[in-house]
């Protein structure tokens, strides 16, 4: 029978879910989402501020580097329902960061306004320096190589949703389970 592991470190520090794992695949997993925690507990109270929450700065950069997006073409770009996107731009448009512009028919065309576009900028410039502060210990070759690395994951996500990931090892099975 082996010894738990203490679930605090010598330093006093709680131990990260990743950190309890020896299994590559399962450790990979619990380390994003350790990342993922880390980033909102950090990020969130930076856009409390700004009147936001994390599920609008994905919708309002859609929306800024893409001008006129229905709630459909949103969902799509951001991985999210629309009736996530729905509710979020609901939001937007209460709070004066969004407008809806009619495109015919149903489909409205989103646009970020003045004080949408000046929230987005400074989110996007307390992101970065919450990336600097947590990319810090790496050199620049060792963030191109994290950044590389990660956008072939994502890369990967992609083509697990559109189902055209190969069979290995089980993908198979686990693709009919999602």
């Amino acid at each position: 029978m082996s010894t738990p592991k203490s679930l605090w470190r010598c330093d006093g520090v709680p131990r990260l879910a990743s950190e309890s794992v020896d299994d590559p695949s399962l450790k990979f997993a619990l380390m994003i989402r350790d990342l993922n925690l880390a980033l909102s507990r950090h990020g969130a109270s930076d856009l409390q501020d700004l009147g936001l929450s994390q599920a609008q700065i994905p919708v309002l950069s859609v929306i800024g580097d893409l001008p006129g997006s229905t709630g459909l073409e949103l969902a799509e770009a951001t991985h999210t329902t629309p009736q996530a996107v729905s509710q979020v731009l609901c939001r937007l448009v209460d709070a004066g960061m969004v407008r809806r512009e009619a495109l015919g028919g149903r489909a409205m065309g989103h646009h970020l306004t003045e004080s949408g576009a000046a929230a987005t900028r400074e989110a996007r410039i307390r992101f970065a320096r919450l990336a600097d502060a947590l990319l810090v210990d790496l050199s620049d070759d060792e963030q191109a190589v994290l950044l590389s690395s990660l956008g072939r994951v994502l890369d990967a996500t992609v083509r697990l949703d559109a189902h055209e990931t190969p069979v290995q090892d089980g993908a198979e099975d686990f693709r009919r389970n999602v």
